[in-house]
Protein backbone atom coordinates (compact mmCIF):
# COMPACT_ATOMS: atom_id res chain seq x y z
CA UNK A 1 0.00 0.00 0.00
CA UNK A 2 1.21 3.77 -0.94
CA UNK A 3 2.07 5.46 1.73
CA UNK A 4 -0.56 8.86 3.00
CA UNK A 5 1.15 11.73 1.27
CA UNK A 6 1.99 14.53 3.41
CA UNK A 7 0.09 17.65 1.92
CA UNK A 8 1.89 21.14 1.92
CA UNK A 9 1.08 24.34 0.84
CA UNK A 10 2.05 26.59 -1.93
CA UNK A 11 5.25 27.50 -0.19
CA UNK A 12 6.18 24.21 -0.72
CA UNK A 13 7.53 24.03 3.41
CA UNK A 14 6.63 20.61 4.18
CA UNK A 15 6.85 19.06 0.93
CA UNK A 16 10.90 19.49 1.21
CA UNK A 17 10.91 17.86 4.40
CA UNK A 18 10.26 14.79 2.24
CA UNK A 19 11.59 15.39 -0.92
CA UNK A 20 14.90 17.38 -0.20
CA UNK A 21 16.51 13.75 0.69
CA UNK A 22 15.42 13.03 -2.86
CA UNK A 23 15.84 16.08 -5.17
CA UNK A 24 18.86 15.80 -6.48
CA UNK A 25 18.15 12.24 -7.13
CA UNK A 26 15.08 12.00 -9.45
CA UNK A 27 15.50 15.45 -10.96
CA UNK A 28 15.31 14.58 -14.77
CA UNK A 29 18.69 14.41 -16.25
CA UNK A 30 17.55 15.57 -19.22
CA UNK A 31 16.26 18.24 -18.07
CA UNK A 32 18.33 19.39 -15.54
CA UNK A 33 21.22 19.22 -18.63
CA UNK A 34 18.76 21.95 -20.77
CA UNK A 35 18.17 24.35 -18.40
CA UNK A 36 22.42 24.37 -17.99
CA UNK A 37 23.09 24.66 -21.33
CA UNK A 38 20.51 27.30 -21.28
CA UNK A 39 21.92 29.24 -18.45
CA UNK A 40 25.25 29.00 -20.14
CA UNK A 41 24.04 30.44 -23.87
CA UNK A 42 21.99 33.03 -21.80
CA UNK A 43 24.40 34.35 -18.93
CA UNK A 44 27.81 34.05 -19.48
CA UNK A 45 29.97 37.07 -18.83
CA UNK A 46 26.58 38.55 -16.61
CA UNK A 47 28.17 39.83 -13.54
CA UNK A 48 25.16 40.42 -11.36
CA UNK A 49 22.81 37.68 -11.17
CA UNK A 50 20.08 36.74 -8.23
CA UNK A 51 18.21 32.93 -8.84
CA UNK A 52 15.12 32.84 -6.92
CA UNK A 53 14.46 29.42 -5.44
CA UNK A 54 18.23 28.08 -5.41
CA UNK A 55 16.82 24.71 -4.39
CA UNK A 56 20.19 22.34 -3.84
CA UNK A 57 22.20 24.71 -5.92
CA UNK A 58 22.22 22.58 -9.19
CA UNK A 59 21.79 25.20 -11.48
CA UNK A 60 23.71 27.97 -8.67
CA UNK A 61 26.73 25.77 -9.91
CA UNK A 62 26.43 26.56 -13.67
CA UNK A 63 25.91 30.43 -12.64
CA UNK A 64 28.93 30.84 -10.77
CA UNK A 65 31.16 29.11 -13.92
CA UNK A 66 29.82 31.65 -15.87
CA UNK A 67 30.71 34.43 -14.16
CA UNK A 68 33.25 36.98 -15.28
CA UNK A 69 36.12 38.43 -12.84
CA UNK A 70 34.23 40.23 -9.97
CA UNK A 71 30.75 38.95 -10.75
CA UNK A 72 28.37 37.59 -8.09
CA UNK A 73 25.60 35.51 -7.32
CA UNK A 74 22.50 36.32 -4.67
CA UNK A 75 20.35 32.87 -3.93
CA UNK A 76 17.40 32.95 -2.41
CA UNK A 77 16.02 29.76 -0.68
CA UNK A 78 13.73 29.85 1.72
CA UNK A 79 13.46 26.50 2.65
CA UNK A 80 15.99 26.15 5.30
CA UNK A 81 15.87 21.63 4.21
CA UNK A 82 16.97 22.83 0.88
CA UNK A 83 19.19 25.32 1.83
CA UNK A 84 21.44 23.06 3.89
CA UNK A 85 22.04 21.09 0.79
CA UNK A 86 22.46 24.39 -1.23
CA UNK A 87 25.29 25.78 1.14
CA UNK A 88 26.99 22.25 1.21
CA UNK A 89 27.81 22.29 -2.08
CA UNK A 90 28.68 25.63 -2.52
CA UNK A 91 30.78 24.56 0.73
CA UNK A 92 32.68 22.50 -1.40
CA UNK A 93 34.22 24.83 -3.85
CA UNK A 94 36.92 27.35 -3.12
CA UNK A 95 34.93 30.59 -1.92
CA UNK A 96 32.83 31.00 -4.52
CA UNK A 97 31.01 34.66 -4.92
CA UNK A 98 28.22 33.53 -3.85
CA UNK A 99 25.37 34.82 -0.56
CA UNK A 100 22.69 32.56 0.36
CA UNK A 101 19.73 34.12 1.35
CA UNK A 102 17.11 32.55 3.33
CA UNK A 103 14.17 35.30 3.02
CA UNK A 104 11.71 35.03 0.43
CA UNK A 105 11.70 36.15 -2.59
CA UNK A 106 9.27 38.60 -1.96
CA UNK A 107 11.13 40.45 0.58
CA UNK A 108 14.75 39.20 0.09
CA UNK A 109 17.29 42.87 -0.78
CA UNK A 110 20.11 43.41 -2.71
CA UNK A 111 22.55 45.90 -3.14
CA UNK A 112 22.91 47.79 -6.10
CA UNK A 113 21.50 46.88 -9.73
CA UNK A 114 20.87 43.54 -11.18
CA UNK A 115 22.14 42.20 -14.85
CA UNK A 116 19.97 38.88 -14.23
CA UNK A 117 16.83 37.50 -12.34
CA UNK A 118 16.66 33.86 -12.51
CA UNK A 119 13.66 31.52 -11.50
CA UNK A 120 14.01 27.60 -12.54
CA UNK A 121 11.48 25.38 -10.97
CA UNK A 122 9.96 27.78 -8.80
CA UNK A 123 7.57 29.46 -10.66
CA UNK A 124 4.67 27.81 -9.57
CA UNK A 125 4.98 28.49 -5.83
CA UNK A 126 3.52 31.75 -6.53
CA UNK A 127 -0.38 33.16 -7.27
CA UNK A 128 -0.77 35.45 -10.13
CA UNK A 129 -0.91 38.56 -7.21
CA UNK A 130 2.64 37.31 -5.49
CA UNK A 131 3.99 36.82 -9.40
CA UNK A 132 2.81 40.70 -9.53
CA UNK A 133 4.97 41.47 -6.10
CA UNK A 134 7.44 39.07 -7.23
CA UNK A 135 8.25 41.80 -10.84
CA UNK A 136 7.55 44.69 -8.98
CA UNK A 137 10.19 43.48 -6.49
CA UNK A 138 12.90 42.34 -8.72
CA UNK A 139 12.68 43.85 -12.10
CA UNK A 140 13.51 47.60 -10.60
CA UNK A 141 16.43 46.49 -10.03
CA UNK A 142 17.55 45.21 -13.34
CA UNK A 143 19.75 47.40 -15.13
CA UNK A 144 18.32 48.62 -18.59
CA UNK A 145 18.72 45.46 -20.60
CA UNK A 146 18.61 42.90 -18.19
CA UNK A 147 17.49 39.54 -18.66
CA UNK A 148 14.51 37.30 -16.50
CA UNK A 149 14.71 33.88 -17.23
CA UNK A 150 12.01 31.14 -16.52
CA UNK A 151 11.67 27.60 -17.21
CA UNK A 152 8.62 26.51 -19.57
CA UNK A 153 5.78 26.02 -17.94
CA UNK A 154 4.19 22.86 -17.90
CA UNK A 155 0.92 22.15 -17.92
CA UNK A 156 0.12 25.83 -18.68
CA UNK A 157 -3.77 24.99 -17.83
CA UNK A 158 -5.66 23.13 -14.87
CA UNK A 159 -5.61 20.05 -16.77
CA UNK A 160 -5.42 16.74 -14.83
CA UNK A 161 -1.81 14.75 -15.39
CA UNK A 162 -2.24 11.00 -15.04
CA UNK A 163 0.62 9.25 -13.07
CA UNK A 164 3.65 8.16 -14.58
CA UNK A 165 6.79 6.82 -12.92
CA UNK A 166 10.20 9.44 -14.15
CA UNK A 167 13.31 6.98 -13.19
CA UNK A 168 16.23 8.59 -11.65
CA UNK A 169 19.44 7.83 -10.73
CA UNK A 170 21.42 4.53 -9.16
CA UNK A 171 23.87 4.75 -5.59
CA UNK A 172 25.50 1.88 -4.83
CA UNK A 173 23.18 -0.84 -4.85
CA UNK A 174 20.18 1.48 -4.57
CA UNK A 175 17.90 2.91 -7.33
CA UNK A 176 15.37 5.99 -7.05
CA UNK A 177 12.48 7.27 -8.93
CA UNK A 178 9.05 9.24 -8.82
CA UNK A 179 5.66 8.46 -9.36
CA UNK A 180 3.96 12.06 -10.62
CA UNK A 181 0.75 13.47 -11.23
CA UNK A 182 -1.56 15.78 -10.88
CA UNK A 183 -5.29 16.68 -10.55
CA UNK A 184 -7.29 19.97 -10.96
CA UNK A 185 -7.65 22.03 -7.76
CA UNK A 186 -9.58 24.96 -8.47
CA UNK A 187 -7.30 27.14 -10.96
CA UNK A 188 -4.67 25.26 -10.37
CA UNK A 189 -3.22 21.69 -9.73
CA UNK A 190 -2.94 19.31 -6.72
CA UNK A 191 0.47 17.01 -7.45
CA UNK A 192 1.36 14.15 -5.48
CA UNK A 193 4.46 12.59 -5.86
CA UNK A 194 5.83 9.49 -4.43
CA UNK A 195 9.83 8.91 -4.06
CA UNK A 196 10.76 5.14 -4.12
CA UNK A 197 13.72 3.40 -3.08
CA UNK A 198 14.66 0.06 -5.01
CA UNK A 199 16.88 -2.83 -4.47
CA UNK A 200 16.82 -4.88 -7.19
CA UNK A 201 13.60 -5.84 -7.42
CA UNK A 202 12.47 -4.78 -4.29
CA UNK A 203 11.01 -2.00 -3.17
CA UNK A 204 12.57 -0.80 0.06
CA UNK A 205 10.77 2.33 1.03
CA UNK A 206 8.77 4.72 -0.39
CA UNK A 207 7.44 8.64 0.59
CA UNK A 208 4.90 10.88 -0.31
CA UNK A 209 3.96 14.04 -0.65
CA UNK A 210 0.81 15.84 -1.76
CA UNK A 211 1.16 19.85 -3.00
CA UNK A 212 -0.74 22.18 -4.87
CA UNK A 213 0.75 24.43 -7.54
CA UNK A 214 -0.45 27.56 -9.60
CA UNK A 215 -0.17 27.24 -13.70
CA UNK A 216 0.47 29.87 -15.76
CA UNK A 217 0.61 30.15 -19.75
CA UNK A 218 3.53 31.44 -21.58
CA UNK A 219 0.48 34.36 -22.82
CA UNK A 220 0.01 35.43 -19.50
CA UNK A 221 3.56 35.60 -18.49
CA UNK A 222 4.08 38.08 -21.45
CA UNK A 223 1.40 40.46 -20.07
CA UNK A 224 2.82 40.64 -16.43
CA UNK A 225 6.60 41.23 -17.79
CA UNK A 226 5.09 43.68 -20.39
CA UNK A 227 3.14 45.79 -17.57
CA UNK A 228 6.44 45.48 -15.24
CA UNK A 229 8.71 46.99 -18.43
CA UNK A 230 10.39 43.56 -19.95
CA UNK A 231 10.00 42.66 -23.81
CA UNK A 232 9.64 39.14 -24.68
CA UNK A 233 13.18 37.19 -26.38
CA UNK A 234 12.42 35.65 -29.37
CA UNK A 235 14.40 32.75 -29.79
CA UNK A 236 15.09 31.24 -25.98
CA UNK A 237 17.03 28.34 -25.72
CA UNK A 238 15.63 25.17 -25.30
CA UNK A 239 13.92 24.74 -21.95
CA UNK A 240 13.59 28.34 -21.06
CA UNK A 241 11.56 31.74 -21.69
CA UNK A 242 13.70 35.19 -21.70
CA UNK A 243 12.56 38.91 -20.86
CA UNK A 244 14.51 42.00 -21.50
CA UNK A 245 14.07 45.06 -19.67
CA UNK A 246 13.55 47.55 -21.78
CA UNK A 247 16.07 50.56 -22.01
CA UNK A 248 14.65 53.60 -20.24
Amino acid sequence: MSPEPIVTDTTGAAGYAVNAQYYDLIFPTAHRDALRSALTALLTDVRRVVEIGSGTGQFTETLLANLPEGGEVYAVEPAAVMRAALTTRLAALDAPPVTVLPEDALRAEVEGTLDAVVLLNVLTHFSPADRRTLWAHWIPRLCPGGLVVVDVPMPRSAVAVPASTIPGRVLGRRRYDTVAGATVDGDGLLWTMTYRVHEGDRLVSEDAVSFPSFVVSEETLNTELLDAGCEPVDGPPAGVLVWRKGEH
